[in-house]
């Protein structure tokens, strides 16, 4: 793997998860009800804070790494952490944009690049009704099996015989009894764009010849969705957990670190972008308070995943840590190998300047998982 690409790629997969963790729902960052960036005020369920010579607190002086209880601190309220519930069955979308996703890796042979019908394709398109613009009827990136009854009759029927990157726009009567008052009984123009098809072609081409009809290839990417929702039950839990819990306070030092940590992964984002921070936020719905929020959520994570380490005697070997590093890193089965010092001075070059705390949360978040329930 060339260096200078898989840095490039590192930050950019790294940038993309943060914004995934404040984004969706806004969760993480939700959990800051009026948040003081103060320690904790004593109250009766608050440990005794050992404050040194210049006014700091435990939570100010904790090592890279370093487990400490946070709720007993009286920083949170923790929410319960074992029994919670881990959707693995993968959805039908989900198993959609993954056939898709994989169709975009295969130019099919002796293939006119029209859509036929039964065919699963992902398009965008836009609507009007009597000349005026539905926004609300629009859609992008959306997934369509056609011939499944997912969608009216006269919207799947109108995909059919669109090349792919190409546009056609439809007339589509929506039937009287439609759950849409202002869309029933009404034609509708639809103009609607391929963007990516899944074809038996594509099946086969895949597959070298193993799974002959898009319904296999079904079966086989709902298989490895599932056996990968299995193997990081921590991910799908984790938001849970945090919708349970409660920041009251964070360490001033903490919050500082972190944005900092972030703000420079952002500066590289940019700069390898060819684009401001400012830009880049904006490209991603977020303002100017993006990277705080960010730093916000990441410390949530560092609060919680500390607190459950102490309660549960979780510690890092060196080859758990070592592994973790290597994985964060981009690296793959097969590249030189490195000292962990070589990984770690890596790591904080690019991704964050504690690397345990990192790791610790990955190793939290993996225990949580492992107490969850598969439903």
């Amino acid at each position: 793997m060339n260096k200078g690409n898989s840095k490039k790629i590192i930050i950019i997969c790294i940038v993309c998860a943060l914004l995934g963790g404040v984004l969706i729902g806004g969760v993480g960052v939700m959990i800051y009800n009026d948040l003081s960036r103060s320690e904790p005020k004593k109250n009766d369920q608050t440990a005794d804070l050992s404050q040194g010579t210049d006014g700091s607190t435990e939570a100010d002086q904790l090592e890279d790494g370093e487990a400490y209880d946070f709720e007993k601190a009286g920083f949170m309220k923790l929410g319960e952490y074992k029994g919670l519930e881990a959707q693995v069955q993968p959805e039908k979308d989900d198993i959609y944009s993954g056939m898709l996703a994989a169709a975009e890796e295969v130019k099919l042979k002796e293939d006119d690049g029209i859509v036929k019908d039964g065919e699963l394709v992902n398009i965008d398109f836009t609507a009007s009704l009597n000349g005026k613009d539905l926004e609300e009827a629009a859609g992008e990136d959306t997934c369509v099996r056609i011939g499944k009854g997912e969608y009216i009759d006269d919207f799947e029927k109108g995909i059919i015989g669109i090349k792919k990157g190409k546009k056609k726009t439809v007339d589509c009567t929506f039937p009287a009894d439609y759950d849409d008052e202002e869309l029933a009984g009404k034609t509708v123009q639809f103009t609607i764009k391929v963007n990516e098809r899944f074809s038996d072609k594509t099946a086969q081409e895949l597959s070298e010849g193993k799974y002959k009809t898009i319904d296999e290839y079904y079966e086989y990417e709902k298989q490895l969705q599932l056996k990968d929702n299995q193997e990081n039950k921590g991910d799908l839990v984790w938001d849970s957990l945090k919708e349970e819990t409660e920041i009251k306070s964070v360490s001033e030092t903490m919050l500082s670190r972190t944005t900092e940590d972030v703000t420079n992964m952002y500066k590289n984002f940019a700069e390898l972008s060819g684009t401001t921070v400012e830009e880049l936020l904006e490209s991603f719905g977020m303002g100017e308070d993006g990277i705080g929020e960010i730093a916000q959520d990441t410390v949530a994570d560092q609060m919680i995943a500390k607190t459950i380490a102490a309660r549960e005697g979780i510690t890092l070997d060196d080859t758990y840590y070592k592994q973790t590093l290597w994985e964060l890193l981009g690296y793959e089965e097969g590249d030189d190998e490195k000292k962990l010092e070589e990984l770690e001075k890596e790591y904080k070059e690019s991704q964050g300047s504690r690397p345990k705390d990192d790791v610790l949360v990955e190793r939290v978040r993996e225990y949580v998982g492992e107490q969850s329930k598969e439903m």
